[in-house]
């Protein structure tokens, strides 16, 4: 697999030569987004790092500018509003694409006021010169990026193997060292570049090298193939959305689930598949000790179905001589939930 890091300004002009597979990056509109967000109060991060200490001090000064007072007034907001920044684009000349007309966060923002707000984002960008703190902190994101994407490389690579080929898959990593939350896929896409790429963003955990320099860590095998899945899984759970939702009985109350905002059925299905998929290669490739760690840590998060859906998509799916497609063993998870847990 080859690697590809530098900055998405360049990226997007090249993408059509292009035929790597891997891009690693801090990602410069998700890191607009995500400043913004973290001096408005709207994103807790309590992490320490030298990346935090120099970020506060260089935007200081513009902690009442309209972009950072507008989401302070707002309710419902979320810490992967930031996936909005991917949306931005030509910089340092900050252009956005026009958002579409049917977004989930509608639900919680109007269009018309989160048009405004990204509006108001690059003014900030423009009027803070965001550009030049970006260029200032260059040389730890070209070698946080070299890292990441050396240790993710090989379960990306398992991943293409059963579900696509290394030209049909290709992934782009978004590096977010001011989010201490987690990963998250971005699925709606609001930049066409993107259409192309499974795309996520990866927090930072406060993690560091033996020189004292911030590192990305994370179980690289379970996040590459658990947000992976939610990259490629999206049209399959439309189609079958009327077989999911007859299951939501099956929905309970639980407060590890609540812990993780997962408070409907449609939710709690979409990041099972996910984890039981990742549970299911982890099966297949790593050691039973990985496999039963991870079981006990997803049980033990609320998904009380995983072992058994794991056991449908290994056997139905990535077992040595299964020929059925991934969307097609959807019926027989829905069967075994139907006939075990009705």
């Amino acid at each position: 697999m080859k690697v590809i890091l530098f900055s998405l300004s360049i990226f997007l002009s090249v993408q059509a030569k292009s035929q790597h597979n891997l891009a690693v990056e801090v990602n410069e509109g998700v890191s607009l987004l995500t400043t913004i967000q973290y001096l408005s109060g709207q994103l807790h991060n309590s992490t320490a790092s030298p990346y935090k200490t120099e970020l506060k001090k260089y935007f200081l000064l513009y902690r009442n500018h309209p972009a950072v007072k507008e989401l302070f007034l707002m309710d419902n907001i979320y810490p992967d509003l930031t996936e909005l920044g991917f949306g931005f684009y030509n910089f340092p000349d900050i252009k956005m694409y026009p958002l579409p007309d049917s977004l989930s966060w509608y639900k919680y923002i109007s269009k018309p006021a989160l048009e405004n707000y990204l509006e108001l984002c690059m003014q900030f960008y423009k009027q803070t010169k965001f550009h030049s703190f970006h260029l200032s902190q260059m040389a730890n994101y070209n070698e946080w990026s070299t890292k990441f994407a050396n240790e993710i490389k090989k379960p990306i690579a398992i991943f293409n193997t059963h579900f696509g080929t290394s030209d049909s898959l290709r992934w782009y990593i978004c590096l977010d060292p001011l989010n201490d939350w987690g990963a998250h896929t971005y699925t709606q896409k609001t930049n066409p570049f993107f259409n192309n790429y499974i795309t996520y963003q990866q927090g930072y955990f406060g993690d560091k090298d033996s020189l004292g320099k911030m590192v990305f860590k994370a179980n690289v095998y379970d996040i590459a193939w658990h947000e992976g899945t939610h990259a490629i899984s999206d049209a399959i759970l439309k189609k079958y959305k009327g077989q999911i939702n007859e299951l939501a009985s099956l929905m309970r109350q639980d407060e590890a689930l609540k812990r993780q905002n997962i408070n409907d059925w449609n939710h709690y299905f979409n990041e099972l598949i996910a984890r039981s998929v990742s549970l299911a290669l982890f099966k297949k490739h790593l050691k039973p000790a990985s496999y039963e760690q991870l079981l006990k840590i997803e049980t033990g998060r609320g998904f009380i179905h995983i072992r058994d859906v794991a056991d449908i998509i290994f056997t139905g799916f990535l077992a040595d001589g299964s020929e059925k497609k991934f969307a097609a063993i959807f019926p027989d998870i829905f069967e075994m939930l139907r006939q075990k847990y009705k």
